[in-house]
C-alpha cells in the first residue's frame, strides 16, 4: 500500500480573502453540495465538531445552574479560547485549523466575561460551519437551525465525553466539562496553565483514537438516501487517501457510488462552474472599472475585450450543463440560470448578473457603478471558488488533491476529515504530531 503525497497545491493557496456572491442561486447551490455529501456542511477536521458541541453542553450546564448565557458566545468563547491556548503553545504561527491570529494577539485576559465578547475574536468562528452536520449526526436536535435553539443529544454528550476521557483530570480533580462550565459561570479564570486543557481544546491536537471512531460511526450512520450516500463518499475517499496520485476523471466512476449520485456530482460540478465564470465576468467589470477616471461602466459603451471573453466562456460552460441534461436544483433553478446567461444579449448579461450581485457592483439605470463591497482589481478571482450556501464554510483553504474541476467543496473536506479520523491530517499538512501534541 503507498502513501498519498501531501501538498499537491502548496501554502500560497492558504487565507485568501473572500467576498460572497450568491447571484440569487443559493438554492441550487445548497443542493447540489448535500447532494454529494449529504449533512457535512463545512467540516473538515473533527474538533470543528466537537468544539461547538462543547459549547452547546457547557452552556446548557451552566444555564441550569442559573447562568444567563446563549449556546452562540459560549460556543464561540471555547473556540477562541482553543484556538489561543493552540496559537499560544504555537508561538502564534498560522495554521488552516487556526482562526484570530491577529485579532486575539496580545490579549491576555481569557475571563469568560471578556473572551464572550464579539470583538474578542473574529466574526465567522468555525462554529458557523458545523449548524447542518451537528443535526445531522444527531450530536444535536433543534426545531430551526438557529444554534441558540441547539440542545445536545444523548450522541453529543457520548461524544464531549469521550473525546475528554483521555484529558481528565485537567485542574486538580476537575474534569474537562466541570472546569469549563465553572469558567462560563465566571466562577474562576484558570484556563491557560492547564496542559491538559489546551490539549483537549487545541484544534492542533487531533482528537483521542476513541473520539475519532465515535465521530466515524455518526458519520456512517442513519439510513436512507442522504445516510447512504455520505456511506458512500466517505469510503470513496477512504480509498483515494491510500492512493499515491489519484487520478479521478468523470469518465470512470468509482466503485463505491450509485450511478444517480456520480450523475448529481457531475451536474453541480458544472453548474459550479458556470456560477464561477459568472463570478469571473463580474470581476473583469470590477477591474474595468477600478481603472477608469469616473469609476463608471455605462451598458451603452462597446463591451471592452477581456470582459467579452469571460461572457464568451460563460456561455460555453452554460451550454455545456445545459447538454447534460440533468438539473436535480429547485425548479430548475441551476437550468434556467444557464438559461439566461445563453440567451441575453451582452447588455442584458451584463444587467442580470449586476442585479443579481448588487453588493460588489450595483446598476443605476444604463449605468455600472461601484457597490459597497467593490474591491478593484482581482487578480486572483476569489469569489470563483466561494460556497454561499454556508457561513464560513471555506474561509480556510487546506492542502488538496487533484479534483474534477468545479467539484463540490464538500468532497475535499470530507477527504480531509477521513484524514483526521485516521489521525494522518497532520502529515497531510506536512507537520509532525510531536510538534502539537499526541492524544493518543
Amino acid at each position: 500500500m503507498t502513501g498519498p503525497v501531501w501538498g499537491l497545491l502548496g501554502p500560497a493557496t492558504l487565507f485568501s480573502e473572500r467576498r460572497t456572491r450568491t447571484l440569487g442561486l443559493g438554492a441550487a447551490v445548497r443542493t447540489f453540495n448535500d447532494l454529494a455529501v449529504p449533512g457535512l456542511g463545512g467540516v473538515w477536521f473533527g474538533k470543528q465538531l466537537f468544539l461547538a458541541i462543547l459549547g452547546v453542553v457547557v452552556a446548557e450546564q451552566a444555564r441550569n445552574a442559573g447562568r444567563r448565557i446563549q449556546n452562540i458566545e459560549t460556543a464561540n468563547a471555547i473556540e477562541a479560547l482553543a484556538c489561543w491556548l493552540a496559537l499560544n503553545s504555537n508561538d502564534w504561527k498560522p495554521d488552516p485549523r487556526l482562526r484570530g491570529a491577529t485579532k486575539m494577539q496580545g490579549k491576555t485576559d481569557l475571563s469568560f466575561a471578556n473572551v464572550r465578547k464579539s470583538n474578542f475574536y473574529i466574526i465567522q468562528p468555525m462554529r458557523m460551519a458545523t449548524v447542518q452536520p451537528l443535526l445531522a449526526l444527531a450530536l444535536a436536535e433543534a426545531s430551526s437551525e438557529r444554534f441558540n435553539a441547539f440542545h445536545c443529544t444523548s450522541h453529543g454528550l457520548s461524544f464531549v465525553n469521550t473525546a475528554c476521557s483521555d484529558f481528565n483530570p485537567c485542574y486538580y480533580s476537575k474534569g474537562i466539562l466541570e472546569h469549563l462550565v465553572g469558567w462560563a459561570k465566571d466562577e474562576h479564570n484558570n484556563v491557560k496553565s492547564s496542559n491538559n486543557l489546551q490539549k483537549a481544546l487545541s484544534p492542533l491536537v487531533p482528537l483521542s483514537r476513541s473520539a475519532r471512531e465515535f465521530l466515524r460511526e455518526r458519520l456512517v450512520q442513519n439510513t436512507g438516501d442522504k445516510g447512504q450516500r455520505r456511506r458512500a463518499a466517505l469510503a470513496w475517499v477512504d480509498d483515494l487517501h491510500h492512493i499515491s496520485q489519484p487520478s479521478i476523471t468523470w469518465e470512470t466512476k468509482p466503485k463505491t457510488l450509485e450511478d444517480d449520485h456520480w450523475d448529481d456530482l457531475h451536474a453541480g460540478a458544472l453548474f459550479f462552474t458556470v456560477r464561477d465564470a459568472a463570478i469571473s465576468v463580474l470581476d473583469r467589470l470590477e477591474a474595468h472599472i477600478a481603472h477608469q477616471s469616473a469609476q463608471r461602466f455605462s451598458l451603452d459603451e462597446p463591451i471592452p475585450g477581456p470582459i467579452a471573453s469571460e461572457m464568451e466562456s460563460l456561455r460555453r460552460q452554460a451550454q455545456v450543463f445545459l447538454d447534460k441534461r440533468h438539473d436535480p436544483s429547485p425548479g430548475e433553478l441551476a437550468r434556467a440560470f444557464c438559461r439566461e446567461c445563453i440567451d441575453s444579449s451582452d447588455a442584458n448579461l451584463i444587467v442580470n448578473l449586476v442585479r443579481r450581485d448588487d453588493r460588489v457592483l450595483r446598476l443605476r439605470g444604463r449605468v455600472v457603478l461601484p457597490g459597497a463591497a467593490f474591491r478593484g482589481d482581482q487578480t486572483q478571482h476569489p469569489n470563483a471558488v466561494s460556497a454561499p450556501d454556508e457561513e464560513g464554510a471555506e474561509t480556510s483553504d487546506p492542502l488538496t488533491i487533484a479534483w474534477p474541476v468545479g467539484i463540490s467543496y464538500r468532497l475535499n473536506n470530507l477527504f480531509l476529515l477521513n484524514l483526521d479520523l485516521h489521525g494522518k491530517l497532520d502529515e497531510w499538512l506536512g507537520r509532525s504530531t510531536t510538534n502539537t501534541g499526541d492524544s493518543q
